[in-house]
Parts: C-alpha cells; sequence; structure tokens
C-alpha cells in the first residue's frame, strides 16, 4: 500500500488586511469539523490570518521534524508574507490543544521583530503516556490488536517509520478481511492521518520541558482547567480566561473562535 505523495505547506494566508496578523496552529480532526484557523478567518475582517498546518507539513515523504524547525520554518515564511507591512504590526501566534508548544515556539522566533502575543486555547503537552495511547487507539481503530509501540526514546525518524509500517500492516490486514485485492486510496489516506497525529504528538514529547518565551512575549490562556499553571513557569505568567461552555474541551465552535478574537481584540 503506498502512502499518499505531497506535503501541504506548513504555513499558508488564509485572509489578508491591514490589522494585527494572526497565526493559527491547529490540525484538520478526523473528522469534518471545521478547523479553527478557517472559523477565525472567516470572523477576522481587517486581519491578516495564516493557517499553521504541522501535520499537512507532515503528510507527504517527510515524516518527522523537530519543533524548532517547524517554528523555523514558520517564522521564514510568515516574514516573506508580511514584508509589506508596518513594523509596528501587532502578532498574535493561537495555538490550539498539543500546538500550544510550537506556538510559543513561534512567537519566540517573532519577539522582538513585533509586538507578540501568544494565545493559547486549551492548551495540552503531549508526553510519553500520550503518545503510547493515541497509538493504541489507531491500532484499535484499524481492528488489530495491541503491538507494542516502538522505542520513543530512539531516532524519532525510525519510531515513526516503525508507527507506520505496524498500522500499515493493520490495515492490510482489514483489506484481507473485506475479501480486497488491492487496499483502497481511502486506506492511504488513513494511514497518512495517523502517522501525521504521532509524529507531530511524538515532536511535542521530545520537545519538553516547554520553552517558555521571554518576558517579551505576552501570553494569554483559554482554559476551563483549575488552577492553571503555565508549564515551565510561575502563577502570574499569563492571563487565563475560561473558554466559552462547550459540549467537549476540544470543541472548535465559531463561538470559541470569536472568544479568541475578543482576546485579540482587547489588546
Amino acid at each position: 500500500m503506498q502512502a499518499v505523495v505531497g506535503t501541504k505547506p506548513l504555513c499558508s494566508r488564509l485572509s489578508s488586511g491591514d490589522g494585527a496578523a494572526i497565526l493559527v496552529a491547529d490540525f484538520q480532526p478526523l473528522t469534518t469539523a471545521p478547523r479553527l484557523s478557517r472559523l477565525v478567518s472567516e470572523a477576522a475582517a481587517g486581519h491578516s490570518v495564516y493557517q499553521v498546518d504541522p501535520r499537512g507539513a507532515l503528510s507527504g515523504d517527510r515524516l518527522y521534524a523537530t519543533l524548532p524547525e517547524l517554528a523555523d520554518e514558520t517564522a521564514a515564511v510568515f516574514r516573506a508574507g508580511e514584508s509589506g507591512a508596518a513594523s509596528d504590526q501587532r502578532v498574535f501566534v493561537v495555538g490550539h490543544c498539543s500546538s500550544a508548544a510550537l506556538s510559543l515556539e513561534i512567537a519566540g522566533r517573532l519577539a522582538g521583530e513585533r509586538d507578540v502575543t501568544a494565545v493559547l486555547v486549551q492548551p495540552t503537552w503531549p508526553g510519553t503516556d500520550h503518545v503510547t495511547e493515541i497509538f493504541a487507539e489507531f491500532q484499535g481503530k484499524l481492528g488489530v490488536g495491541s503491538r507494542p509501540c516502538p522505542d520513543l526514546d530512539g531516532d524519532p525518524w525510525s519510531c515513526v517509520t516503525g508507527m507506520e509500517q505496524l498500522m500499515k500492516e493493520g490495515l492490510a490486514g482489514v483489506a484481507t478481511r473485506l475479501g480486497l485485492k488491492k487496499a483502497p486510496l481511502a486506506f492511504s489516506e488513513l494511514l497518512v492521518s495517523y502517522r501525521t497525529w504521532v509524529s507531530f504528538l511524538l515532536a511535542c514529547r521530545n520537545d519538553q520541558p516547554v520553552r517558555i518565551p521571554s518576558d517579551a512575549v505576552a501570553i494569554s490562556v483559554l482554559t476551563d482547567e483549575p488552577g492553571f499553571v503555565l508549564p515551565g513557569s510561575g502563577p502570574g505568567r499569563c492571563r487565563i480566561t475560561p473558554p466559552p461552555p462547550a459540549e467537549r474541551p476540544d470543541a472548535v465552535t465559531p463561538e470559541l473562535a470569536k472568544h479568541v478574537l475578543d482576546q485579540i481584540n482587547s489588546k
């Protein structure tokens, strides 16, 4: 079964405007649900909005990248896209869920060039347990027994390759049970989707402890976690605001996008 060829852009502009620039690091859910970046772009009249898609950047032959590498590349694309913008234009880097650490890395790259604020939305910090649990969950969705996760402390490219191979064997078994002579394209797309998730989560796990930008970067956090403290910092480092009510903490809704924009427009 061949993987889907081609790598999607890491950073792409969704809308243009003379207001503060907004970079939104998020992911396409494993459903048809909207992305936060799209909802923000639709509601952010007058702003340049960029979508940062780390999973898309890992969807082709590039199996793995560190968070610093992804942050460097994002900052370079953003600078090129905003080369004609006023030097005093503000920048907001929005990170949804597990993209929190990447968003802080990007904000740190842009600090000193612009007035930068990081907005973390229901931030999470994937660790070893999360990576192994998600890998086991994906194997379960493929209808195969849970097989041991490759060594997370070894070479990350080899680790991702090993996880992909185990999932590929699981999908091949599904095709056989269904009596298919050839695995359909949908199987390849599913494999890439699962592989990019575990690859990015592994990068987050390998980037710990979280690097907190200098005080030049303001940090706002939308979370309903009681007593939230930003990892690697002390109480008071960030402004904490509860998000709008939702059925699930990770739900992406127009109300959430509006709440993010309210944080940006209040600065």
